[in-house]
């Protein structure tokens, strides 16, 4: 162990200890059988008068052993939360006479007080767990009643905390927490300035680190002040038992986040002083799981009679049900759910102290009985009941005037707690009615915490969006105020309508990652919304969904078709569904009904399922399941769904890591509503989804505007200022490290040969350029810079400092570190900006559209030199798809009346298609090879791997033998040498020709 790592556990230790009540350092305890003789040592004191005098023989502790000892980290979860806040086990003495007895192991309900002992243990020598293995240490363990519970690991401030993680991943693998050590709730991994906890599961990843923050949300990064928040007695041992969930669906520990924990110890406050609020917390972060430890948390108010979690009955398919049963499946709390009225009046009235699930329209029902002789002793508890109400979505659920009048049938006012992602304030509170609320603060009280979406996406506790306003040809420089009868005929049009189909399935490759499928081996998923003003949006749903059909059929007059490179992935594509609500006596009903049963009869052939109109609730319950990708049935990739239309369904409430993208073809929502539809797509997930990604279609001009304003609104609880930076403070910033990177451009002496401590000094001072140049080319007053020009920043310069920023990387993370070592460069770092990619290839495209002339006699000769321009520069980082344009580019110049009213994105889509495939061919016959076979491997092709699907089968013996009769004068006349060669001039073509004709 490095001699930093050491003074910093020194340290850590020290914080520890310090203080009344807090952790005892045991430095006696080094080894697991010392610890093993710890625990049941403490195990027997706690114990006395169960064990009356009588000691725990060998073989007793043999099997106590045997049940302490767990296979997986959630397993011991379950018996560590235990029954009624204790872990307990039950042991048949060996003296039969004694009979069964019940140990307390913890007791949760006695934290800092009672039978709990914490202890502090360091450097524990793990024993072999095989011969090849070799001796571990632990760096700081936190031991609660002797069982280890909380692991610590640290790294030099010079290193990356990610190294701590990925060694835990490493031991977790290779079996090292075993036998006591499988008791583990919680790792901590920190290199000093940089302190970060996750629960302890057999597969950690490393998005679900969580930073801790104080109650204001300031960020708590440092190792010793994270000791002092999260890790004194009593907060440690609260945040693995009362701040910890299991979740029996996904087997799994879920450890609640700070911001969580703060607004439930903000309620648990307020309720014991009989006051109300609301919790804002940005749609994402977890508030069902929020609402469910606080509902756990309330039960043990004496005073309360129940604790009622109310939803909307629209929300019954949600998964908040769902997951507040994964979740009570293991604990001590009773979730219960009311099938009807009457159900709900009986479970009210009894004494059982239990979480009631219902719905607002339930309720509503039950508070509206007469006070009759039948009813009168229900009635009478009723109304002296004394209720918590926690409100899920909790302006769609309770109206200001629904919460009147419950309120009123109550002879004691129930404590309300609201959660929301999108409260209403004075900037966009409703409509006057009476007395009845307007803003959120009226309806439920103060705000008793916050996390709005700006903490959220700092905490990388939610993503972020990447926004994309598409314009049709007819919305192009309007006036969309003084055009909205235009505009809103031509957004109902169907040629509008191909236009968003035909955008959706360009944008699947990219935004679905089939791109990248070969190495997540899924896609994501999307929705389309749809809700148009002057028509009833539903028949627009069945018009979208019925138009998609017809493409997917081959049947549609719309001329579009499945992009091939979508279709060689997802040769079903698109699977979808549609999804609203059908009535029976309204004038559209016996239609909606027919083209319901119609599109239930294409779910059912496409997914195997047998659902009727009859049905449709669980129906719809399945395409939410589908869509969530929760259960282990509908992760196949056969399972999914590509795209869900809907009106408003889903567009709050729903959750799922799987959906990467919303589209929008509807006219700008309000502010609440635009911040809840977005953030159904910006769940943390893999390395390749970095954003939510959001697509609208109409009012593009309009729609940005109302964006803004809702993420100014939502990221600081009011019309505050735009998270970003300005224009000038990034470009300030960019200038201040362009002038650091440019002293290495001169000198004598090359940086390459410099001495170390300046090499580190040139990789953090390029990482801060890189960083700072893709920040500002993130402005549209960006298109106003010219870097060459304006910086002398030339292509050619950028890459001989991305060379040799590469070069010192790698030669610097060959060589051990040293304790002395204080670079701050991030050895992990992954460059974000390419100046040879500044040309886009659609930018280009679009521009060649527009020039097209209307009649034989049009000809733009500036515009065809800014083209030729254009396709230049484009040629010096896609040459493949640079030659395409430009074939084509020279003959529109030849003859343009030619490509009049033609769309040249298809001709190139076709041209790159011939290309792609023309590529294939050449090869397999240079070489002798199938060609289906050269597809599969090429189509399956990752540049990074090792192992290649489909290889070894196409690089056979008969292709060999037939090269070498065709080519008899080849010096490639073994087959060790020909494979060599086939693999070699395979990655060249793959990189250079397909990858460039594949890429947007």
């Amino acid at each position: 162990m490095q001699q930093k790592e050491l003074q910093m556990e020194d340290k850590l230790i020290h914080q520890l200890i310090h203080g009344e009540s807090q952790w005892k350092l045991r430095e006696d305890l080094k080894t697991e059988d010392q610890l093993w003789d710890n625990f049941f040592r403490i195990l027997s004191n706690n114990n006395r008068d169960v064990l009356d005098d009588v000691p725990l023989s060998e073989n007793e502790k043999s099997i106590i052993k045997s049940k302490v000892t767990h296979s997986t980290f959630y397993n011991a979860a379950k018996d560590f939360t235990g029954a009624n806040g204790q872990y307990r086990i039950t042991l048949q003495r060996d003296d039969t006479k004694v009979g069964t007895i019940s140990l307390l192991v913890i007791d949760h309900n006695n934290i800092a007080g009672g039978s709990s002992v914490y202890e502090v243990v360091h450097q524990i020598q793990l024993d072999k767990r095989n011969d090849s293995d070799r001796k571990r240490r632990y760096d700081v363990t936190l031991l609660i009643n002797g069982l280890p519970v909380i692991q610590i690991e640290l790294k030099a401030p010079n290193h990356s905390p990610l190294e701590a993680f990925n060694q835990i991943q490493k031991y977790i693998t290779e079996q090292k927490f075993n036998g006591i050590y499988s008791n583990i709730q919680m790792f901590v991994i920190t290199n000093g300035t940089d302190t970060r906890y996750i629960a302890a599961n057999q597969h950690l990843q490393e998005k679900l680190l969580s930073g801790w923050v104080d109650k204001n949300n300031n960020p708590v990064t440092n190792y010793l002040d994270f000791a002092r928040d999260v890790l004194s007695i009593p907060m440690a041992h609260q945040l693995v038992s009362a701040y910890s969930v299991l979740d029996s669906q996904q087997k799994s520990i879920i450890l609640l986040r700070p911001y969580q924990i703060h607004a439930i110890e903000a309620i648990f406050s307020a309720s014991k002083r009989k006051k109300t609020g609301y919790v804002w917390h940005t749609t994402g972060s977890g508030k069902t799981l929020t609402s469910y430890r606080v509902a756990h948390n309330l039960l043990s108010i004496p005073s309360l009679d129940k604790v009622i979690f109310l939803i909307d009955r629209k929300d019954l398919d949600n998964q908040t049900t769902q997951a507040f049963q994964s979740y009570a499946n293991t604990d001590s709390i009773d979730v219960k759910q009311t099938e009807d009225t009457a159900k709900l009046a009986k479970r009210l009235t009894n004494t059982d102290r239990n979480v009631i699930v219902t719905t607002r329209q339930k309720l509503q029902t039950l508070l509206s009985w007469n006070d009759n002789s039948k009813n009168a002793k229900i009635f009478k508890k009723l109304k002296n009941l004394k209720l918590a109400f926690i409100v899920d979505e909790c302006h769609r659920t309770v109206t200001p005037e629904t919460k009147i009048i419950i309120d009123k049938f109550f002879n004691i006012k129930p404590l309300w707690y609201g959660f929301t992602g999108t409260p209403i304030f004075s900037e966009n509170k409703r409509a006057e009615n009476g007395n009845a609320a307007q803003t959120t603060k009226q309806q439920y009280g103060p705000c008793l915490h916050s996390y709005t979406i700006k903490d959220a996406i700092r905490d990388h506790a939610v993503l972020g969006f990447k926004i994309k306003g598409m314009k049709n040809a007819f919305s192009d420089d309007v006036d969309e105020d003084k055009n909205k009868d235009k505009l809103d005929a031509e957004y109902r049009s169907k040629s509008h309508m191909a236009g968003v189909i035909k955008q959706i399935f360009t944008l699947a490759y990219r935004q679905l990652g089939l791109y990248n499928f070969n190495d997540r081996g899924y896609t994501y998923s999307s929705i389309l919304t749809v809700k148009p003003n002057g028509m009833r949006p539903i028949e627009q749903a069945k018009a979208y969904y019925n138009m998609i059909k017809q493409i997917k059929n081959g049947t549609s007059d719309t001329g579009i078709t499945i992009p091939k490179r979508v279709q060689e992935v997802l040769p079903d594509f698109p699977k979808v569904a549609i999804t609203f609500s059908v009535t029976e006596d309204d004038d559209s009903s016996i239609s909606d009904q027919q083209f319901m049963k119609e599109a239930i009869s294409d779910y059912n052939q496409t997914y195997s399922t047998n659902y009727t109109l009859e049905e449709i609730r669980t129906y719809n319950k399945n395409i939410n399941e589908r869509l969530a990708r929760k259960r282990d049935q509908y992760k196949p990739q056969r399972e999914r769904l590509d795209l869900v239309i809907v009106v408003d369904r889903l567009l709050t409430g729903f959750d799922s890591k799987y959906l990467s993208t919303l589209y929008v073809d509807r006219p700008p929502m309000q502010s609440q509503d635009i911040i809840q539809a977005f953030s159904r797509t910006n769940r943390v997930f893999d390395q390749d989804k970095t954003y939510g990604n959001i697509v609208t279609f109409q009012y593009p001009d309009t729609f940005s505007t109302k964006i803004d304003n809702a993420l100014k609104l939502y990221s600081q609880g009011g019309i505050g200022d735009v998270i970003a930076p300005t224009w000038e403070q990034s470009k300030a910033k960019f200038e201040s490290t362009l002038k650091d990177i440019k002293q290495y451009e001169t000198g004598d002496v090359s940086i390459l040969s410099a001495p170390k401590e300046e090499k580190k000094k040139f990789i953090q001072a390029f990482q801060k350029f890189d960083k700072n140049l893709s920040a500002i080319q993130t402005y549209s007053e960006f298109d106003n810079v010219n870097l060459e020009k304006d910086y002398g920043v030339t292509s050619e310069k950028l890459d001989a400092f991305r060379g040799t920023y590469k070069t010192l990387l790698e030669e610097l993370k060959k060589e051990p570190p040293s304790d002395n070592d204080e670079s701050e460069f991030d050895p992990d770092y992954e460059l974000t900006t390419d100046f040879n990619k500044s040309v886009n290839y659609q930018y280009i495209v679009n521009l060649i559209q527009e020039y097209l002339p209307q009649s034989k006699e049009e000809r733009n000769l500036e515009k065809e030199q800014e083209i030729d321009k254009y396709i230049a520069d484009l040629s010096k980082t896609n040459k493949p798809k640079a030659e395409i344009l430009y074939d084509l580019w020279q003959k529109i110049k030849e003859n343009p009346a030619n490509y009049v009213n033609k769309q040249i994105d298809q001709i190139l889509d076709q041209m790159t298609d011939r290309a792609y495939e023309q590529a294939l061919v050449d090869f397999a016959n240079e070489y002798c090879l199938d060609f289906e076979k050269v597809k599969f491997v090429v189509r399956n092709y990752d540049v990074n791997a090792e192992r290649h699907t489909g290889l070894r089968d196409m690089l056979n013996r008969s292709s060999f033998e037939k090269f070498k009769s065709e080519h008899t004068d080849s010096k490639l006349n073994r087959m060790i040498d020909w494979k060599k060669k086939v693999r070699s001039d395979l990655q060249d073509m793959y990189v250079n020709v397909i990858n460039p004709l594949t890429e947007e």
